[in-house]
């Protein structure tokens, strides 16, 4: 059973990420693993993330959703939880997967403020009403019991789209910018990048989330536009476009900043996609695709996501400036598109991060044997 628990928390383990471009909701952790009427089972429970993981995927119709997890830091010595579920969160922490704070406070709030993910919590956040007025009506979501685990609730009351909160300009202008931690090691805040998290921002100065540090200006931030990865029809990841920073995808692209995608093809496939695919770029605002191929590309275009597609074949250094539903293949079920986007209206088979969790692992109370992980 333990063996089968550590696979469902690597499934869960692939759907995080501290990159706003690639996460579909920011998710407030103590409170989901607390939350005993999803599962009936012992006090705190890490697996609960999972339920909720594939709720939000069911919510949002994207069975590949990726979220921006926020970690209280007292949750990592919580005695409730083993010490495999405690090494897990550390490790998750340490890779940069998930942000810890010393207290989650408003900083759900601010993420969402930022880049306009909506928040999975159970906190009704009347508390900052006076800092964040906008999110008495934000429709953020709400864990609550349901068929097979979990399902996701939107607020009573809430607006039917994210409303837009005013920021001023000085925080307009720390969010412009690419930021460094003074602390050696930041994983969130070493490395200026396209993936790069919102700072916190305090009286106009950009603050580590995690060290409480003020941040050195590390440059002005690129604009990115996240490019999502379907083989098959499942989301097998996704990675930023950044203007004047191309990104070439193949079976194996030369040279840092590529996308390899040798390991997610099947033998056909393989000799198919050319090492150099296709180069990304993000050129005005819009995406453009260069074949860089020997075997070509086809990009179907669609006007809209209910559109019939009509396609086009790229041949080597043939260029195309996609449309916001446009999807480029590579090869049969080998497709990018932008990550808000999806190839098509349905069909996707991506695994539930459950799927491999045994019937019983959560709902049957831990043994002593358990809590010792």
């Amino acid at each position: 059973m333990r063996f089968e628990v550590t696979r469902v928390l690597d499934s869960i383990e692939r759907r995080l990420c501290t990159d706003p471009s690639a996460a579909r909701a920011i998710v407030d952790l103590a409170p989901i693993v607390r939350q005993v009427e999803l599962d009936g089972g012992r006090p705190a429970h890490l697996l609960r993330l999972g339920l909720v993981i594939d709720a939000l995927g069911a919510h949002l119709g994207d069975p590949g959703a990726k979220v921006y997890l926020v970690v209280d830091r007292a949750l990592i010595t919580d005695l409730e939880l083993t010490s495999n579920e405690k090494m897990v969160l550390r490790r998750w922490a340490d890779d940069g997967l998930v942000e810890t704070l010393p207290e989650v406070d408003d900083r759900l709030l601010e993420l969402s403020a930022y880049t306009g993910l909506p928040v999975v919590s159970r906190d009704d956040f009347a508390r900052f009403a006076g800092r964040h007025p906008w999110a008495a009506g934000a429709p953020f979501l709400i864990p609550v019991p349901g068929v097979g685990g979990a399902a996701l609730m939107t607020r009573p009351n809430a607006a039917p789209t994210m409303p837009r909160p005013t920021l001023d300009p000085a925080t307009q202008a720390v969010l412009g910018r690419y930021w460094r931690c003074p602390e050696p090691g930041c994983v969130l805040f070493g490395t200026p990048g396209p993936a790069q998290p919102p700072p916190r921002v305090r009286s106009g100065r950009a603050v580590c989330p995690r060290h409480g540090a003020p941040m050195h200006d590390g440059g002005p931030r690129q604009q990115a536009t996240p490019v999502t990865i379907w083989i098959r029809g499942e989301d097998r990841g996704r990675f930023p476009v950044a203007a004047g920073a191309p990104v070439v995808v193949g079976r194996s692209p030369e040279g840092p900043g590529g996308v390899r995608l040798g390991e997610l093809l099947d033998d056909e496939a393989v000799h198919w996609v050319s090492r150099s695919h296709v180069r990304l770029d993000l050129l005005d605002g819009a995406l453009v695709v260069t074949d860089t191929s020997t075997n070509g590309t086809t990009v179907h275009t669609r006007s809209g996501p209910d559109a019939v597609p009509e396609t086009i074949t790229l041949h080597r250094g043939q260029q195309h400036r996609l449309g916001d539903w446009d999807v480029v293949e590579l090869h049969e079920g080998v497709q990018l598109c932008r990550a808000d986007r999806r190839p098509n209206s349905g069909g996707a088979d991506d695994a539930p991060v459950m799927a491999e969790a045994p019937t019983m692992a959560i709902r049957l109370p831990g043994s002593a044997a358990d809590r010792r992980g």
